[in-house]
């Protein structure tokens, strides 16, 4: 009856603490790999010059896909600054043996941000790109979640901008992900051989590092990840107080245990 009790009382305790693990953590940006699923082939985006294009219509090649919001002013510019420069300097040619592609996933970005953001970083690239080899994409909310969700990249809107991960996602020509490179910034070695995998359709796992998150330049990006480590260690305490009060008073001198 006593083991029983004790059973019952940190099952109850552990249901609590996943709760309130769920409650802070469901949100957190985060990527989750998904390699060898497809992305929405028939997702719907714009591209810089307004035009409705598809990614089955664009994804003629392999491709590297990555995820930022124009509008940011911290490490979505270090990544497309590092991807331009590794482009510059890659053994092949970009619109020619691979393509890249940069969506937003910030809905109220416009084709005029894509061109944008699309003419300073194809000059800092230090190369020639025909208009296909580095498409820059907006689109509606529906499609957006529905290419980050296949691609496993979560995001969180905050006050100033969006909390999320740094990472690359290379695809092969028929849509699958071949593999996620991740960090914000790329070596030109590491691109060349994600994309020859991608050429012949070989399915890598990832080598894994920590993903960086790009926090919004307000405070309660970082805050967000203070207050769910904070939520992890109080739920710790919690559970080790209450487990050790109840252990001690159960073993007290002189108490019985009822049959």
């Amino acid at each position: 009856m006593k083991k029983r009790r004790i059973q019952s009382l940190l099952c109850a305790v552990f249901l609590i603490f996943s709760m309130t693990q769920f409650a802070y953590g469901a949100q957190a940006p985060g990527l989750i790999e998904r390699t060898g699923e497809q992305v929405p082939l028939g997702a719907e985006f714009r591209d810089e010059s307004g035009k409705s294009v598809t990614l089955g219509q664009l994804l003629t090649k392999p491709a590297v896909l990555s995820f930022a919001y124009f509008g940011c002013e911290d490490q979505c510019n270090t990544v497309l600054s590092n991807l331009a420069r590794a482009l510059g300097r890659t053994k092949g040619t970009p619109g020619e043996d691979f393509l890249v592609l940069t969506v937003s996933f910030d809905g109220q970005d416009t084709p005029e941000d894509a061109a944008y953001k699309k003419k300073n970083y194809t000059l800092a690239s230090g190369r020639q790109m025909d208009e296909g080899a580095w498409r820059f994409l907006t689109g509606g909310n529906d499609s957006i979640e529905a290419l980050t969700g296949a691609a496993g990249f979560s995001f969180r809107k905050t006050e100033k901008g969006f909390d999320h991960p740094a990472a690359l996602a290379v695809l092969s020509s028929d849509g699958r992900i071949i593999r996620y490179i991740y960090g914000n910034s790329y070596l030109p070695a590491d691109i060349e051989m994600a994309l020859l995998e991608a050429s012949e359709g070989r399915i890598t796992a990832s080598i894994k590092k920590a993903i960086q998150l790009c926090f919004s330049s307000e405070p309660g990006g970082r805050a967000y990840l203070v207050s769910v480590l904070r939520a992890a260690g109080v739920g710790t305490l919690v559970f080790a107080a209450v487990f050790f009060i109840y252990v001690t008073a159960s073993n007290r001198p002189g108490k019985k245990d009822p049959r």
